[in-house]
């Protein structure tokens, strides 16, 4: 409780350190179903904190526990993480997921966070997810729900009803880290508009965002999205080079292969 707690207020490191610790105990008492809740908190927290290998090491956690035990939304989570390094155990994990009977709302999740870490364009994946009824908990409108938004203004999938309730939970609730993936919905909608100038205000807006909840990855991604909107705003061309050099080295730094890659693209087209 504790460590949803502190991923809800946007804590990702006491969320990993409370659910660390409730595994431990899971662990030690031989309680595979706490066990199972604490790693996939644990796991969701280091996807979300941008620490993908981290994600990958608790995933890894599972062999620790002696009861047979099913993983199967802790394992969509791995594949998120996987799909963002463009490790090949993204496929072992599927593996695992289809062998392990995963649901479809488990499935679509996965589906999902491969798509949108991978940084590969899934309409599919999106509606597959909405059909599954995804999200359900007011927890998972503020952490998956932004995720949703933001890949449906990427996608150009049109689905104002839902961005309508996930920004007004958003809202609700006061969560910083999703009212800047909105911000940055908002940008790229402008974008695909042809308003660069105002996805260029938009997107800087994110950046300084997620620099102040010290959210790397997600600060990365915003300055690549910046670069490409710079670019097409005439004189801006060496801001662009500028944001995309530097989304780049974040990428570097994290093991983001699939945003560094996307990020060398932008440089070629550049």
């Amino acid at each position: 409780m504790v460590a949803l707690a502190a991923l809800s207020l946007g804590d990702m490191s006491e969320a990993m350190e409370h659910a660390a610790s409730a595994r431990e105990v899971a662990i030690e008492t031989e309680k595979p179903r706490l066990g199972a809740h604490a790693l996939r908190t644990e796991a969701l927290a280091h996807l979300l904190a941008g620490d993908f290998p981290g994600t990958v090491a608790a995933a890894a956690r599972r062999e620790r526990f002696a009861s047979p035990t099913k993983w199967p939304s802790m394992l969509g989570i791995a594949i998120g993480a996987a799909a963002a390094m463009a490790s090949p155990e993204e496929k072992t994990y599927r593996d695992l997921l289809v062998e392990q009977e995963a649901s479809p709302s488990e499935i679509a999740l996965a589906d999902f966070f491969a798509a949108y870490y991978g940084l590969r364009e899934s309409e599919s994946a999106y509606h597959a997810l909405r059909s599954a009824g995804q999200p359900k908990a007011i927890i998972d409108h503020m952490l998956v729900g932004p995720l949703m938004v933001l890949a449906a203004a990427r996608w150009r999938v049109p689905d104002e009803a839902f961005e309508d309730r996930v920004a007004s939970i958003v809202e609700r609730t006061g969560h910083a880290r999703g009212r800047a993936l909105l911000t940055q919905a908002e940008a790229i909608r402008a974008y695909h508009a042809g308003e660069h100038i105002k996805s260029a205000k938009l997107l800087f807006d994110a950046v300084q965002a997620f620099a102040t909840l010290k959210l790397d990855y997600e600060r990365a991604v915003a300055l690549a999205d910046l670069a490409r909107a710079l670019h097409d705003v005439p004189g801006r061309e060496e801001q662009a080079q500028a944001q995309c050099d530097e989304a780049k080295a974040i990428a570097e730094r994290l093991s983001a292969t699939a945003l560094r890659v996307a990020a060398e693209n932008l440089t070629v087209r550049v």
